[in-house]
């Protein structure tokens, strides 16, 4: 039995083998035959063979005369580039010679002379006269070819000429043929290009001519017999009447369209609804009331209650159209362009299909019924974002979401892949309500159809922002939200996308067991967004076993690339450091540590990405040596890659931090060109060696303080980092001390309380401040017509302020406790008083003002020495001692305090060179002279309270915070 059963194998392998043979024999496939078929006699080689001692110009004569059609055709593709390197002997010899064949030339060479035409009028190489003295009338001549195609090619080349040609040419030359193309005696096509011709025209003509010349042929030809030559000049109003303007058009183009709307062939209709649409923005909102918007609803009307051919161009238009006009549209109106879009979206969905017995043979030629109402959905779900904007993200539930639920269920896919398409946009118009269309976003992620998928993918990350913005402004007291920032708090982001991660993982299951690897990356590209939206929790426990499985399984080289970008963008924004060290581990233990050699290879491309989007820092800390050690790895291919990415190694150092790893570097190098011996290797590591000693080492420097852009890019990576972590510190002292609900309405309640008590404050020291400035200079006014000259400083001061500041320093730091007890004295004293009219009048010197002209008196005793010496004596102890006893045993008489608060120096009686307060105005006003304005705080223990005017006292009663005292400056 087994014999027979080999024997009967045997049998089917010999047949096998003939009709092998017979099918070789069948294709003439013989293998020892030579090639000689193919191969030119030498009288063609002749005929094809040209001197090369021929400039460019002769080689093109003779080609076009004696050539083949492939050189002719040849030299008409370069006759740009020839007339522009040789103009003169090409417009003279070469020119007249291609319009000589052209006559009777194939229609390959005609299209080749298409293209040279146009390039030569855009290039502008000739003058414009020239160009219609020679192209233009080439040009002219080819119209009227019988050959349908060429006539067709060479008016395309006429439009696109019109615009480089000057206005007097168009009118003589081109204007008056396509006049006399337009009249009734020619032909269909003429009348055709001549309708083209005058919408091209149109453009460069102004008011007065287009309406002299032009406006009767327009007329004319919309009241054409034919109606295809009235559907083209329909077509042609807008741009005519755009040329016209707005009184001409209302006069002259809108009973032609209106005519025309009311049509009798459709094509006709619909040339008349898409000119409609185009006017919508010249025509004023009276025209628009009036004319336009009854047109149109009679128009819809009809074509709904027909169910004609026109549908589908109206629910193209249908978005523009609500657009345009809903300026002008009332609220019934408005109401009935919904209700209309609502009957468009589900349209022929309830309906049996017609027979095709009972519709006309033009119809079934334009459309199927089932096309037709496919074609009207279809168009319908393109127009769903104008319509979401028409009707208002308030209005979208009650009016729009039922036809939006219907598109994303319709039965046929271009419809669901329409809407797919557009879905990120509806999600962006909707703000804070599109949580209502998150079910549908579910079931789009899990249509049967990975097209429909695929669609709403490539638009996943807007798709994703737009949720995340909307639920943050409905949950704005879970957090801070501010624009083109993620600010989610783990609360909401568990509540908004719970439902929405099982739908993408199961999108992505289901490409992955598909053989469509290019939505399957696109897919793992696209995850990456998830970063920003959803928690570091969701992302690790989710999707980075699902993108690590990718890494690892056998897929194309792409999508293992994709999951990498995504791995790499997991770990920077998760927020756990813990979780980030663990995915760099196993990035690390998956493929820098596998057994195969192409997962070392990913290794390395990982690295490349790794770079991009971590610092230098955080990568040298984690992959740097890791990548170094595949340096010495035994595949020949992982070491040739390693050596690519040496020179972007050493870009990723700065020293003196990194001195260490630029010796590993540097070691790893040399061992490389030592003892390498695979030959493309030792190639690329010699190549990596003169590209790295190419790279400057980035050098940490105190001062200098030069930054390239690539430093502040690394700059901020830093800083992202560092705000993760700071973020993540934050998340764990808010778990360990969570704030109760009473505690964080009382300070929320204080801190608004704190924000109103600011603003008051700042109110009224602004007030304070403006009335003090305006009372010094009033009185320094008062000073100069007082004096009968400026003031200025006094000529006897000393050379130098530094050695009295340090002195007075030290002063303060050796007697803390007489400084306190001095200012605690000078609390004592009164406000000073602003001066009154009948001071001022008598030549009195008021508290704020200056004297600079008389030295004080302590300069007037003994000079800036004596001033150092008042100062010494003021602290010692001695005087300390005199002033504490005084203090106790009675009060600073009125006298006194009057002469202190009038700003001069008030002496003791035992220690005349030792002042007893340094107050007011002789030690201020030397201070307010000198170049160097000082201001220091007290030293002591207590912060001493100046005398104030009463604009000063009120600023004090408000302010919480105690003004500065201001010591006297050393002359």
């Amino acid at each position: 039995m087994g014999e027979a059963f080999e024997w009967g194998r045997m049998e089917d392998e010999d047949d096998l083998l003939d009709e092998m043979e017979n099918d070789l024999r069948d294709l003439n496939l013989d293998l020892e035959r030579t090639i000689t078929t193919g191969l030119k006699t030498a009288e063609e080689i002749e005929r094809l063979t040209v001197d090369e001692k021929l400039n460019d110009v002769d080689r093109a004569l003779y080609l076009l005369s004696s050539g083949q059609d492939v050189q002719r055709i040849s030299v008409v593709r370069d006759l740009a580039k020839l007339i522009r390197e040789n103009q003169v002997e090409g417009m003279r010899k070469v020119v007249p010679k291609v319009r000589e064949v052209l006559h009777l030339s194939c229609q390959e060479l005609q299209e080749a002379a298409t293209v040279a035409f146009v390039q030569i009028a855009e290039d502008k190489s000739i003058p414009p006269q020239l160009y219609a003295q020679t192209f233009l009338q080439t040009i002219l001549q080819n119209i009227d070819s019988r050959d349908p195609d060429i006539s067709e090619s060479w008016l395309s080349v006429l439009l696109q000429v019109i615009k480089f040609l000057p206005k007097e040419i168009i009118k003589r030359d081109i204007l008056s043929i396509a006049i006399a193309k337009g009249q009734l005696n020619q032909s269909v096509q003429s009348r055709l290009a001549s309708c083209q011709i005058i919408g091209k025209v149109a453009t460069r003509f102004d008011s007065f001519m287009i309406k002299k010349d032009v406006l009767p042929l327009v007329t004319a030809l919309c009241q054409d017999v034919d109606y295809e030559v009235r559907a083209c000049m329909c077509k042609e109003l807008a741009v005519v009447a755009r040329g016209l303007g707005l009184e001409p058009t209302q006069s002259a183009i809108l009973p032609e369209l209106v005519e025309l709307s009311n049509d009798e062939e459709s094509c006709v209709r619909l040339s008349a609804l898409e000119t409609i649409v185009n006017l919508l923005s010249l025509l004023d909102d009276e025209t628009c009331n009036q004319t336009i918007i009854p047109l149109v609803c009679k128009y819809c009307d009809n074509a709904m209650q027909n169910k004609d051919v026109t549908l589908p161009s109206i629910a193209k238009q249908f978005g523009k159209l609500c657009h345009g006009l809903s300026v002008n549209l009332t609220e019934e109106q408005k109401i009935w362009s919904l209700n209309y879009y609502r009957d468009l979206c589900i349209f022929g969905l309830h309906e049996k299909p017609t027979p095709e017995e009972a519709m006309s043979p033009r119809i079934q030629a334009l459309y199927k019924e089932e096309e037709r109402q496919r074609e009207c959905r279809h168009q319908s779900a393109f127009n769903l974002p104008c319509m979401v904007l028409f009707a208002g993200a308030k209005n979208f539930k009650s009016e729009l979401h039922s036809s939006f639920a219907s598109l994303c269920d319709d039965p046929e896919e271009q419809v669901r892949i329409s809407l797919a398409k557009g879905f990120h946009e509806v999600s962006k118009l909707l703000g804070s309500s599109v949580h209502i269309i998150q079910g549908e976003f579910i079931n789009i992620l899990r249509d049967d159809s990975l097209e429909v998928v695929a669609a709403l993918v490539s638009h996943l990350p807007e798709t994703c922002e737009a949720f995340i913005k909307g639920f943050a402004k409905n949950d704005s007291k879970i957090i801070g939200f501010r624009k083109n920032q993620f600010l989610i708090s783990r609360k909401l982001q568990d509540n908004c996308f719970s439902d929405v991660i099982p739908a993408l993982l199961s999108a992505e299951s289901r490409a992955a067991a598909s053989r469509n690897w290019r939505l399957h990356s696109d897919i793992l590209d696209k995850f990456s967004c998830l970063a920003k939206c959803l928690t570091s929790d969701q992302i690790y426990h989710k999707f980075v076993p699902v993108v690590f499985h990718c890494i690892t399984s056998h897929k194309p080289l792409p999508v293992h690339l994709a999951a990498c970008r995504t791995i790499c963008v997991f770990i920077k924004y998760n927020r756990k450091q813990e979780q980030r060290q663990e995915l760099c581990s196993q990035l690390i233990e998956e493929c820098r540590n596998h057994q195969s050699s192409r997962y070392r290879r990913l290794f390395l491309d990982v690295c490349v990405y790794l770079m991009e989007v971590f610092s230098k820092s955080f990568f040298n800390e984690h992959f740097f040596e890791k990548v170094l050690e595949l340096a010495e790895d035994p595949i020949a291919n992982v070491r040739l890659r390693c050596c690519t990415l040496l020179p972007m190694l050493k870009t990723q150092l700065k020293l003196p931090k990194d001195r260490q790893l630029l010796q590993q570097l540097d070691l790893v190098v040399r061992k490389l060109l030592v003892m390498e011996k695979d030959r493309d290797v030792t190639a690329a590591i010699r190549q990596a060696a003169c590209d790295m000693d190419k790279v400057q080492v980035a050098v940490q420097s105190l001062t200098a303080k030069q930054y390239f852009e690539e430093d502040f890019l690394d700059q901020k990576k830093e800083e992202e980092e560092r705000s993760l972590l700071q973020a993540e510190e934050k998340e764990k002292e808010r778990t360990a001390n969570p704030v109760p609900s009473s505690a964080k309405s009382t300070s929320s309640e204080r801190r608004r309380t704190d924000t109103k008590t600011d603003k008051m404050e700042r109110t009224i020291g602004s007030a304070s401040s403006t009335t003090s400035n305006t009372t010094r200079k009033a009185s320094r006014l008062k000073a100069v017509s007082s004096t009968g000259r400026k003031t200025s400083a006094s000529p006897t001061g000393p050379p130098s302020h530094t050695a009295n500041r340090a002195a007075s320093k030290s002063m303060k730091s050796k007697k803390p406790e007489s400084s306190h007890l001095n200012d605690s004295h000078s609390n004592a004293t009164t406000p000073t008083r602003i001066p009154s009219k009948a001071n001022s009048s008598a030549g009195k010197k008021s508290p704020l003002e200056t004297n600079n002209n008389k030295p004080s008196a302590i300069r007037r005793r003994a000079g800036s020495d004596g001033l150092l010496a008042a100062v010494s004596m003021r602290y010692s102890p001695q005087a300390t001692t005199d002033r504490l006893k005084k203090k106790e045993t009675s009060s600073p008489s009125s006298t006194e305090v009057r002469r202190a608060s009038a700003g001069n120096v008030t002496h003791d009686k035992k220690s005349p060179l030792q002042p007893r307060r340094v107050s007011g105005g002789t030690l201020e006003s030397t201070r307010k002279s000198s170049s160097a304005d000082v201001t220091r705080k007290p030293s002591g223990g207590s912060i001493p309270q100046p005398r104030m005017t009463k604009t000063s006292s009120l600023r004090s009663s408000t302010h919480n915070t105690t003004p500065k005292v201001r010591r006297a400056a050393k002359p």
